[in-house]
């Protein structure tokens, strides 16, 4: 009996184990390429590397979330209209998390932006083959924008 349950339990650990390497990997990619951005400068990063957070002038920050499953970037522009870096800088990390290329993720990162600075709640949602947005924009106390590519 006490072996079945030692069995039991090292076995849940080996799965546990296994499962949280392969839930690493991923973000152990993407945190590697944003080693490589040379106007990123690391900020912040929990315990676990579970999120991490870089920052990009006055203007830009960016935050990896590797907590659940898939990794997921959000980057936030302070400031009345976000400028073309910022575009390009979403859609290389944004091609990093998803099935899709960089100028994909600007130009539905665009609409995205567009499409909250309209509606009444400031967030918006894009969701393509491969690829989704979420966004908040607004214009009211000098502005802001942030947007957050999922892997689907």
């Amino acid at each position: 009996m006490k072996t079945d349950v030692l069995i039991g339990a090292c076995t849940s650990l080996i799965l546990f184990a296994l499962s949280t390497n392969a839930l690493a990997e991923p973000c152990d990619n993407v945190l590697a390429a944003l080693q490589q951005e040379r106007h990123l400068s690391q900020v912040k990063q929990t315990e676990g590397k579970q999120t991490t957070e870089y920052r990009d002038g006055p203007n830009i920050v960016l935050s990896l979330s590797c907590a659940v499953g898939t990794p997921n970037v959000a980057v936030t522009w302070d400031g009345p209209a976000p400028d073309q870096a910022f575009y390009d800088l979403v859609g290389r990390t944004g091609s990093l998390v998803s099935k899709r290329s960089a100028a994909d993720v600007v130009k539905a990162s665009q609409q995205c932006r567009q499409q909250a600075l309209k509606d009444e709640s400031e967030i918006a949602t894009v969701e393509q083959k491969g690829l989704a947005i979420e966004c908040q924009a607004f214009a009211r106390d000098g502005g802001g924008t942030t947007i957050t590519v999922f892997a689907d």
